[in-house]
């Protein structure tokens, strides 16, 4: 075969598929075969379309029809592996990515294409609730007057007619590790 080269604006007249870079280069999704991403990139080229089309539930979730035999012709695969890449962006077998429902015997499942994005958006939120508690903690200098000694009182004991209270004594004792554990109020007879 010998192809022809694109001269001046012949490349903008073809329909291209957008394939998101984080879906390749991301490290939530390292793990998505590159027929994943590939069927990914159709369904939500497809959920454009259905928006436009105001395919919108109840909940105002966009959703798409895209069948399993529509898939083995647009992607020229295997009815197991259609499957298997379908199940592989599943949020019940798979990384979430879509979620299906199915409507009953001979009707196509529903799809509802997630947002790639919104795990990105939980983590800056994590990210920002981070760096606002880093920002609260305060410089510190142990000759600051915050740090020097509270007076401190010379308070009276408490006298107790009865020092034998059956809540005085208690027990330590050591584990493996070195370390003390210790029970409060053993009650003695």
């Amino acid at each position: 075969m010998d192809f022809d080269y694109f001269y001046n604006r012949e490349a903008e007249r073809f329909n291209f598929l957008k394939v998101p870079e984080i879906l390749v280069d991301g490290e939530e999704f390292k793990g998505l075969s590159a027929e994943a991403i590939i069927l990914y990139s159709m369904l939500l080229k497809r959920t454009g379309m259905s928006f436009k089309n105001n395919w919108i539930d109840k909940e105002g979730r966009v959703f798409i029809y895209f069948t399993v035999e529509e898939i083995m012709k647009r992607r020229n695969i295997s009815k197991p592996t259609a499957i298997k890449t379908l199940d592989e962006l599943d949020s019940k077998k798979g990384i979430g990515l879509i979620e299906r429902v199915r409507l009953g015997l001979g009707k196509p499942n529903v799809i509802y294409v997630k947002d790639f994005m919104s795990i990105l958006a939980v983590k800056e939120n994590d990210l920002q609730k981070s760096k606002n508690l880093t920002s609260e903690v305060k410089d510190f200098n142990l000759r600051s007057k915050e740090n020097e000694l509270q007076e401190v009182q010379n308070v009276d004991s408490n006298y107790i007619e009865n020092n034998k209270s059956k809540y005085s004594k208690r027990e330590y004792s050591f584990g493996e590790n070195g370390l003390g554990t210790f029970q409060n109020w053993t009650i003695v007879k």
